[in-house]
């Protein structure tokens, strides 16, 4: 799937996969090598829009979107877990209700800012 800041002109992914089941939304990017995701959640919320870094491999970018598909929040360069480092050893949330997570490769996000609409084309 496609994922187009519709503001901005800008393609921010060309091929990101859909996590829209509870076991792909857990897993999310554990385990795996580096591509970009959509996870889906069941209702638009801060709790279920909350993501975690275990067993994660890669820093990330995320972005949080509401079910008008406009950004309501946005994390650079977050890092996997790691034991050694307290400030890693956190659960991520939006500042707002969010309906979609979008995981990307660091620093795919580019100028694309909170208010901005998203798009998703198959």
């Amino acid at each position: 799937m496609k994922i187009v800041n519709k503001n901005k002109d800008l393609v921010i992914s060309d091929n990101a996969h859909i996590a829209d089941s509870l076991l792909s939304r857990f897993l999310g990017l554990m385990f795996s090598k580096p591509k970009d995701m959509i996870l889906v959640s069941p209702r638009e919320d801060v709790v279920c829009s909350s993501i975690h870094m275990l067993l994660m491999k890669f820093p990330i970018d995320v972005l949080w979107l509401d079910s008008r598909m406009r950004v309501v929040d946005i994390k650079k360069k977050i890092l996997p877990l790691d034991i050694f480092k307290r400030k890693t050893w956190r659960i991520y949330k939006p500042r707002n209700p969010a309906k979609y997570v979008i995981e990307l490769g660091n620093g795919k996000i580019g100028n694309t800012e909170i208010g901005d609409e998203i798009e998703f084309i198959n």
